[in-house]
């Protein structure tokens, strides 16, 4: 009742603070699980050897794990806030990635579009993010001759991959239910 006199329990937050909030706590999220992943892949029953990830590997990581979640901005907000919104990410993801500014833009906006086209061959973006991360850590050189001959994922392993994956996208349900993103008043898609 208090929503249709337009009057909102929800905390207010600006397109900038959510943003800066958003690059902090998800380049966090990588940094830290970024651990488990390398393990996760370099220590799987499921491939025949260990493609031996190091931790200078986490770069292409935080690439795929931000360009997911830039492509999940659609699915939670209208066109016109979801390009103002991933405008102002891309500008904050360019400080955390170790290239210089152009660079990583450039990197970054490689990253979605390659995201975007895995997206349109997959489920989900989870499901893409998983499948950039099984092409570009060239994992298919490691699995055993059945799978590596057609060039696909174990489905055990790709799975597993899948459920860690879904670990690194924000929950934009979930905070959007307690915050209003302000500047130009936007909803959630209904």
């Amino acid at each position: 009742m208090l929503k249709f006199f337009g009057i909102s329990k929800k905390k207010k937050i600006s397109q900038d603070k959510i943003t800066s909030l958003f690059v902090s706590v998800l380049d966090e999220v990588i940094l830290n699980g970024f651990v488990e992943i390398k393990d996760f892949i370099n220590n799987n029953n499921n491939l025949e050897s260990s493609p031996g990830l190091t931790d200078n590997d986490i770069k292409w990581f935080r690439l795929i794990v931000f360009s997911g979640n830039l492509k999940m901005l659609s699915t939670y907000f209208d066109q016109e806030q979801s390009e103002q919104l991933h405008n102002l990410l891309l500008d904050k993801m360019v400080e955390k990635i170790e290239e210089e500014n152009d660079v990583a833009l450039e990197q970054l906006v490689d990253y979605g579009v390659y995201i975007s086209d895995l997206f349109k061959k997959s489920d989900n973006c989870i499901q893409a993010m998983a499948k950039a991360v099984f092409d570009k850590y060239k994992i298919n050189k490691y699995q055993v001759d059945l799978f590596r001959r057609k060039n696909e994922a174990n489905p055990i392993f790709f799975q597993e991959l899948k459920n860690i994956m879904s670990h690194f996208i924000w929950n934009w349900e979930d905070y959007l239910s307690k915050h209003k993103i302000t500047k130009d008043q936007y909803s959630l898609k209904v």
